[in-house]
């Protein structure tokens, strides 16, 4: 113990005698503490808005755009409206799509996206029933940089959003349309009363047939019977006949202008819904507005209080309306009886509790106003309030689409159906009517038919006549229904409102687990990790780990030589740590729980890779010093710093778990992101393991090599050129 003490005494005064030697301590310590702080700060947030407006994407527009009716609409342009007013990434709008595939083959553009001259017309294929998917090109330079490409592709998912919103105006503008039509067809309130009064006729005349046919069919043996009946039956028939052809020729000549009035009733939605829209969208951005700005509120810091207030203000006029305007939650009342009553309800709660984040904000203003002591208190109900609000609004847009979307799309459905169907029996094969009137003109026919043959006939007229029946009952329910009649009344007097339910989006509610506020602190633990090894592995190739003059020593053993020299790496390596943690802190701004358990974390950390690298190079020498290289890069690459281990190759994920880096990281993200059980401790007490092996190659290896070193050394020396 007497010659690690004076090894270490005689370390200490070569060093503070020596000035070139202090020079190069100062370097040591600062190194790798600068190595890990830029490396963070480069990482801090380049996902982000203010990163990402930087990468130049370019977007244009051949959509030709659509006419329906008298309007024209154009996706294309809606879609480069929108990201006008994105400022997620660095859009640039080019007139041509040749200039924008251009820009990305030279590097101007890291991407760009070329919206397809039939965009509109193919977003919209679905109502002809030939539908055409609508194509967007989207054009990545993949050389210019390996990230940014990952980064650009936010593009896709913004497009894909503006896209869906467009779809959804567009449907919702051919239901709104469509039922205008149906509502105001004619004077009879149905949405086909002309056909119905046609097809009640037809029925009638069927009803007769059949029972001229079951007349046939018991008097068969009767020969003047069967003669006059015949003559009726002609007679009756050929009316069948006439009536089916006037009714097809009807309904030819009117299908043309019962499909332009659908049509043209299909182009008014679009306005409509994103009035309303973009009214409870303002109401949401206010009150998340609300919420981040009192969340973000620290006492003592600049006041918020007049600027909350004043966008609760614009906030209320969205949703209470102002004089002569009704707001958002005024309709719903106004309209009670034709939405569900949890609608009212929940609309009821949401307005209670924006009354009630008024008078909080109010108390808040005072508070903030007045230093008063329990301002911390009420800032944080504010906040929960206000947080609460936008849970129930988001509730007030999903039930929509699960309630009264559906009883919307039913109505129309079941409207579609019904006149396919009359279409298909107003176009009826009428060869089994025309059979039987050629049959009934011929006495003799009628008289050698079987009375099987009669039967097939007459239960042919039956079946069409159960069809023509249900039918009928089925477009005469459908008018009449509760579910029509709401529908009809809520777009008559208030289609504003039911476009904005059928364009809202759903909103996620994001819960973080373990939440950590930026990218930089998310990679802390690998570049503070790495920087701890990098100074390690500086320490092992600069300092000398053998005693050359063992004169002033008695007995020296192994040993004492290793553990002797190892403090003076040991104390420089905490320096480095200590100044490596306190500028995370101080200069970089890292997140932390617990900055004594980080500290800690990496002082051991450092003291088990200064031993472990010291250890290599103590027993191995210049072999020693490659393999804390060859340990370093494979760590960088396989420790699961930057990428999921999972996605590593399967020779990473099997060496992971026998990387130091892998533990030490682990114990650090706990100090980050908060703890989980006992995961900190295990990890700590793991990395005891590597003391052992160092301890093992030091005291135990240093022997077996020692001979081999000699060599090396010898033929360094001969070489003339290597150190």
């Amino acid at each position: 113990m007497k010659n690690i003490l004076k090894i270490i005494e005689s370390d200490i005064k070569r060093l503070s005698t020596n000035v070139v030697a202090m020079v190069v301590i100062i370097g040591l310590t600062v190194i790798p503490c600068l190595y890990a702080w830029f490396n963070i700060l480069s990482n801090w947030d380049p996902y982000g808005p203010d990163a990402t407006k930087n990468l130049q994407v370019a977007v244009v527009s051949s959509d030709q755009g659509i006419l329906i009716g008298s309007a024209e609409i154009n996706v294309g342009n809606i879609i480069i409206s929108r990201l006008q007013a994105n400022d997620t990434i660095g859009w640039v709008f080019t007139d041509n799509a040749e200039e924008a595939v251009a820009g990305v083959y030279s590097g101007d553009y890291y991407a760009a996206l070329v919206i397809d001259e039939q965009f509109s017309a193919d977003m919209i294929s679905f109502l002809g029933g030939d539908i055409e998917n609508p194509k967007i090109t989207y054009y990545e330079n993949e050389k210019k940089n390996a990230i940014a490409p990952k980064i650009t592709g936010k593009v896709k998912t913004t497009i894909e959003r503006e896209v869906d919103h467009a779809f959804v105006g567009t449907v919702a503008e051919v239901l709104l349309k469509a039922g205008e039509y149906f509502s105001t067809l004619d004077e009879q309130g149905n949405i086909t009363g002309k056909g119905i009064a046609k097809l009640e006729r037809l029925d009638s005349d069927l009803n007769g047939i059949i029972v001229i046919l079951d007349s046939y069919i018991a008097l068969v043996d009767s020969t003047k019977e069967v003669t006059d009946a015949g003559k009726s039956a002609v007679d009756a028939a050929k009316s069948i006949t006439k009536t089916a052809e006037a009714m097809v020729q009807s309904a030819e000549n009117e299908n043309p202008s019962v499909k332009q009035k659908v049509q043209n009733a299909k182009n008014k939605t679009d306005e409509a819904v994103n009035a309303i829209n973009k009214d409870l969208a303002g109401f949401d951005s206010n009150l998340s507005a609300i919420n981040k700005a009192l969340s973000d509120y620290k006492i003592g810091g600049p006041a918020v209080g007049p600027t909350v207030l004043n966008i609760y203000n614009a906030a209320n006029t969205v949703w209470s309306g102002t004089d002569g305007n009704n707001g958002l939650y005024a309709m719903i009342i106004k309209y009670s009886q034709f939405v569900p009553e949890k609608y009212v309800t929940l609309a009821n709660s949401v307005n209670e509790s924006f009354v009630n984040l008024g008078k909080d904000l109010q108390e808040f203003v005072e508070a903030e106003k007045n230093s008063a002591a329990n301002l911390e208190d009420i800032r944080q109900r504010t906040v929960k309030d206000a947080g609460s609000i936008l849970g129930q609004t988001a509730e007030l847009r999903n039930d929509y689409g699960s309630l009264i979307s559906p009883l919307a799309q039913q109505s129309i459905d079941s409207a579609s159906s019904s006149i396919a169907e009359v279409k298909k029996l107003l176009k009826y094969n009428t060869r089994s009517i025309d059979l039987v009137v050629a049959n009934l003109k011929d006495y003799d026919a009628i008289l050698s038919q079987s009375s099987s043959g009669l039967e097939k006939a007459r239960d042919e007229a039956v079946i069409m006549e159960k069809k023509l029946s249900k039918l009928i009952d089925e477009i005469k329910g459908l008018s009449n229904s509760d579910a029509y009649t709401r529908i009809m009344e809520l777009l008559r007097s208030d289609p504003d409102l039911l476009s904005d339910f059928i364009s809202s989006p759903v909103e996620v509610d994001n819960e973080y687990i373990y939440p950590v506020e930026n990218n930089g602190s998310m990679t802390a633990p690998f570049y503070i990790v790495l920087s701890i090894w990098v100074g390690a592995l500086i320490m092992s190739t600069i300092l000398k780990t053998a005693i050359k003059d063992t004169s002033n020593y008695r007995n020296l053993k192994n040993w004492e030589c290793f553990f002797g020299r190892f403090f003076t790496t040991c104390v420089i390596g905490q320096i480095q740590t200590l100044i490596t943690v306190l500028g995370a802190f101080l200069f970089v701004g890292i997140q932390c729980e617990d900055r004594f358990l980080f500290w800690a974390a990496c002082a051991w950390t450092s003291f088990v890779y200064s031993l472990l690298l010291y250890s290599f190079t103590y027993s191995f020498g210049n072999i020693g010093e490659a393999l804390s290289v060859i340990l370093m890069v494979v760590q960088v690459a396989g420790a699961g710093g930057t990428f999921p281990i999972e996605v590593l190759p399967d020779v990473f994920q099997q060496l992971y778990r026998f990387m130091p880096f892998n533990y030490s990281m682990n114990a650090v993200r706990e100090c980050i992101g908060g703890f989980y059980n006992d995961t900190y401790k295990q990890c700590m007490l793991t990395l005891l393991i590597y003391v052992g092996v160092a301890v093992f190659i030091g005291l135990v290896l240093y022997h077996p090599f020692k001979l081999l070193n000699e060599k090396i050394e010898i033929s360094k020396e001969k070489s003339g050129i290597l150190l």
